[in-house]
This record gives C-alpha cells, sequence and structure tokens, in this order.
C-alpha cells in the first residue's frame, strides 16, 4: 500500500510563481492544489472533506489579500489549525507584525532558495503531525540513546531521532556513532566514513581545534550531520576517555542538538558519555529480558549518581504483538515510558537495506509519528523558547519604523 503523501494547497496570483512553486513541491513527493484566486480557493477550503496538510500563501492579491485570507481559515473550526506560510516580496517589520496577528505560521520571501522553501515546509509539517503538543515539555541539547540488551534498536531510532528534531526546526543536528564496534549509523544513512575519532587517541595536546572535527563530520541531505564510528573493532578500542575529554566540549556546541548512539554495553568512554549527556534514552523491547537488562542499567546509573529525571524510558516494539503492556513495564522498573514505538519491522528493514532514514522512506506511519513526537519532546521547550525571542527581537528592533 503506498504511503499517503503530505496535501499541499498552494494561492498565489502570478501564475509564473504558481507554476514554479508546484513543480517544485510535487517533484518533492507533494500532493497539490494551486488556485490563482484567493476567493476560488477559499471556497475550495470550505467544502473539500479532507483539508490540506499545509497553506502556501501570497499576501499581495486581488479580491482578497493574504491577511484576510488567513483570518477567515483561522475563523473555521475545521481549518483553524492547517499551518500556513506567508509569501510576500517583502520581508519589513509591518508585514511580519500583520501576518503574525492574522495567524500566519511562517514567512518566506519569494527570492528564498528551493532548498529553504523545502526546509521551511518540512518544518511545518513535521510539527504538524506531533498528535500531542500539550505534553510535558523537557529541556535537552545532548541526548544520549543506549540499551544493555543489543538488537532492540538503538542506531535506528538514534539516526531517525535526529533526523526528526533537523526537520521539526529546520536546523542541523549533529549524530555521533559512539558505539564500541562496528558503528550501524552510517550504514543506515548510506554515508562512508573516511577519518574517526580513532585518530585523536595518540593526541598529545589538551585541546583540539574545532576545525578538526568539523572535519569528520559527514553531512547528510536530511540536515544531520554525522560524527562516524570507528571504522574497525581495532580502531573502536582506541577510543578511551581520554579522547572524550578532548572532542566534549566542542562536539556538544557544533550544533543545535547533539544526539549519541551510545550503543549496549557499558565501557570506560560509554559511561563518560553517559554521564555528561543531558538526557540517557534508555531503550527497551516490550519482553522480560529486555526489561531486567532496563532494571540493571537504571541500577548502575543510581550507584553512579546519575538524578532519576535524567533516564527516560522508550518502548520499542521490535515484535509484532508482545504480552508485556506498558504498565506492566511501568510497575516493574517503577517509571512511567517515556514514548512507545510502534511496530514496523518490514519499513524498517527496508530501510535499511536502502541506506535511508526511516522517517523519509515512511514519513507518515504511526512509527515515524511516535518518534516526530518524541522529537518534539525532547526539543520543545528549548526551541519555541528561541523562536519567540528571536520574533520580539525582530519586532523591538523594527518598531522605530511603525506609525505612533
Amino acid at each position: 500500500m503506498p504511503e499517503e503523501k503530505d496535501h499541499i494547497l498552494i494561492v498565489e496570483d502570478s501564475d509564473i510563481t504558481l507554476y514554479k512553486i508546484k513543480a517544485v513541491l510535487i517533484r518533492l513527493g507533494y500532493d497539490v492544489t494551486a488556485y490563482n484566486n484567493p476567493v476560488t480557493a477559499l471556497n475550495w477550503l470550505s467544502n473539500v472533506p479532507i483539508k490540506p496538510d499545509l497553506i502556501l500563501l501570497d499576501v499581495v492579491m486581488p479580491q482578497m489579500d493574504g491577511y484576510e485570507f488567513i483570518r477567515r481559515v483561522r475563523g473555521q473550526v475545521q481549518t483553524q489549525k492547517i499551518p500556513i506560510i506567508l509569501l510576500t516580496s517583502h520581508l519589513d517589520t509591518r508585514d511580519k507584525i500583520e501576518g503574525l496577528e492574522a495567524g500566519a505560521d511562517d514567512y518566506l520571501g519569494k527570492s528564498a532558495s528551493l532548498t529553504e522553501l523545502e526546509l521551511r515546509v518540512k518544518a511545518l509539517l513535521a510539527r504538524k503531525h506531533v498528535s500531542d503538543a500539550s505534553i510535558t515539555e523537557i529541556s535537552a541539547r545532548s541526548i544520549a540513546v543506549f540499551s544493555l540488551r543489543g538488537g532492540v534498536g538503538v542506531s535506528t531510532l538514534s539516526v531517525n531521532l535526529a533526523m526528526a528534531i533537523s526537520h521539526l526546526w529546520g536546523i542541523e543536528t549533529c549524530l555521533w556513532d559512539m558505539v564500541i564496534g562496528v558503528g550501524q549509523c552510517g550504514l543506515m544513512m548510506n554515508l562512508k566514513p573516511v577519518t574517526t575519532l580513532s585518530t585523536l587517541t595518540d593526541w598529545t595536546e589538551k585541546t583540539v581545534d574545532e576545525s578538526i572535527l568539523r572535519s569528520m563530520l559527514i553531512k547528510h541531505e536530511s540536515g544531520v550531520s554525522l560524527m562516524p564510528a570507528a571504522l574497525t573493532v581495532e580502531e573502536a578500542e582506541l577510543i578511551n576517555t581520554h579522547t572524550i575529554d578532548l572532542v566534549w566540549p566542542i562536539v556538544q556546541t557544533l550544533t543545535p542538538y547533539l544526539i549519541i548512539d551510545a550503543g549496549n554495553h557499558f565501557s570506560d568512554p560509554t559511561l563518560t558519555i553517559l554521564e555528561r549527556a543531558d538526557i540517557i534514552l534508555l531503550v527497551l523491547a516490550p519482553e522480560l529480558a529486555s526489561v531486567n537488562a532496563s532494571y540493571q542499567a537504571m541500577k548502575v546509573f543510581d550507584e553512579l549518581g546519575f538524578p532519576s529525571g535524567k533516564t527516560l524510558l522508550v518502548v520499542n516494539n521490535i515484535i509484532p504483538s508482545s504480552t508485556l503492556a506498558i504498565e506492566k513495564i511501568a510497575t516493574g522498573l517503577k517509571k512511567q515510558p517515556l514514548a512507545e514505538i510502534p511496530y514496523d519491522s518490514r519499513g524498517m528493514v527496508k530501510s535499511l537495506n536502502q541506506g535511508i532514514p526511516y522517517l523519509t522512506t515512511f514519513p507518515k506511519t504511526p512509527t515515524s509519528q511516535a518518534i516526530s513526537s518524541l522529537a518534539y519532546r525532547l526539543s520543545s521547550s528549548d526551541m519555541e523558547s528561541k523562536k519567540n525571542r528571536e520574533t520580539l527581537l525582530q519586532l523591538d528592533s523594527g518598531s522605530k519604523d511603525l506609525p505612533g
């Protein structure tokens, strides 16, 4: 069964601009409905049974400008939550204020690049698909994904979580593959490492230059930059706590978010990472051996003095069905899981074999939505605050231009 595509409505009175944007969005895999008349578009929107997932809207149009169009969309229960991006030739403060007051979610200049258009669209769609925006927000900038039991999807979750955060906010994220052995993150993203942290094992200086670490990053088209794992088991054994001490102060500042695939067994470097990360996502499958491994991991964390709120449980359904319910897991571990990822073995295997992250291949499945929701919970507090601060600064800087 083919994946359902996101549906975008474009309202733009210039036929040339309308054609260009429509062609780009179709090429990116979206279903597109386009109108060059806002009144006709509004009539269609009011009567179509399944509403579009996003609206791209021109500001200056005949019969009805973009601001009035937004007000009418926001005034209807069936359409009031549809994300709207305003397309404008002038990004001055007055336009922004009027657009924000009308209910626009974002602005995009008509001279913007196709890459920026794609990122803005993906970011708003990703946020729309997060089903529960009223959940408790968590502040975290470095997130270690870990389990004491192999085969529960630590690497898969790490890759797709990094990608989800990148898409949600249109930012670059850093994914650090710290698996002691042969890491899988590069394989899952079809990236081939050349240089890894093992080259720093004989580093004699007390610090390492940022440019050296950046040269090791491999950029993926999704917005994720991979810090790859060692290429061989022998190289992995060279990475020690001294290596972590060297790179940690820098690697956590390379991008707004750092996601670490911390693997599935304890070592000195892994424990150092887990201690320094803001949050540990402890991944487990809904089966007894996995629950026991999680219990043992949490026991070690407690002995090391980690704050209890630092470790968050994520249940990943790697089997079609389970008799071990979330309630039983919560009771056994005395901790309520933060998230549950639905089962989709077929899709996961297909993505792995193709070297394409699951969120790219299957963006609208319940599994992808659960990962996006988890990403939102882990990043919304910081990113929404940052967005609000930037908006206030923009408005404040232009306040001298306002009348009165």
